[in-house]
């Protein structure tokens, strides 16, 4: 090897690893799916145990499924759990409080877990007790958006075509300013990275690449729903690796 000195420049780079990864190979795809397989599993036993309830904290909640995924094997959540209920739902990057949860509150929660070197995330929006006119309208905008985002992820698709298949359908509704955030992005070893799906993404979709479709709707004051799956691109339609109902669930 050339010993860095006279006569030798150093090239900054950037992105290059990063590049690198866009395309997952057999083993790490099958690291993905497992990982998501684990957070799906707790969430659902978290539901089936009547855990997100009225009169609970998010914090509490929070903490359940935490703690459910640690118990199937997590080392770790991919990143801070977020319970977003009532009001705090319209807030895109809420955590998760003290605010106790109440009948009609639209609960959103996003969370993933960590093992292996692999990352999940996921997210879906409960309504707890009853819907109203308001949290049944935005519900169903956003699932039919997040449905065609989802069609959309197939190889040679533009990122900026994916992004736009989901805002369309939340402008058609009327709802085109509270859609605050970008579609979606690719995960792996971490849990942010490329591919980004948004009005300024770049590049076109190619198989054994990841991508999360996560539209959302946030009022100020009123509430929020977000719904997002993690999606494997493949030669045909695209594999959903966070096998969560996404039907309207009023528990």
């Amino acid at each position: 090897q050339q010993a860095c000195g006279e006569g030798v420049e150093l090239v900054p780079v950037r992105g290059t690893i990063e590049k690198s990864r866009l395309v997952k190979d057999p083993g790490e795809l099958d690291g993905l799916r497992s990982i998501a397989a684990l957070a799906s599993q707790a969430f659902e036993d978290m539901l089936a145990a009547g855990e997100v309830a009225v009169g609970r904290t998010e914090r509490d909640i929070a903490a359940d499924l935490e703690y459910r995924m640690r118990k199937l094997g997590a080392e770790r959540p991919s990143f801070d759990t977020i319970v977003a209920s009532g009001p705090n739902s319209a807030k895109p990057h809420h955590g998760a409080g003290d605010r106790v949860i109440k009948a009609g509150d639209l609960v959103t929660i996003d969370f993933g877990a960590y093992a292996n070197g692999f990352n999940s995330d996921m997210t879906r929006t409960l309504i707890m007790e009853h819907t109203t006119d308001f949290t049944k309208e935005i519900y169903d905008t956003v699932l039919q958006a997040q449905l065609a985002g989802v069609k959309a992820a197939t190889p040679g698709t533009s990122l900026r075509d994916v992004d736009r298949a989901c805002r369309d359908i939340i402008k058609a509704a009327g709802y085109g300013d509270y859609f605050v955030h970008s579609t979606g992005h690719g995960i792996g070893l971490d849990v942010h990275e490329l591919p980004y799906a948004a009005t300024t993404g770049s590049g076109e979709l190619a198989e054994g690449m990841t991508l999360t479709i996560e539209p959302g709707i946030y009022v100020p004051g009123k509430g929020g729903v977000r719904i997002e799956d993690t999606l494997i691109i493949t030669s045909g339609e695209p594999e959903i690796i966070t096998k969560v109902s996404k039907e309207l669930r009023v528990v």
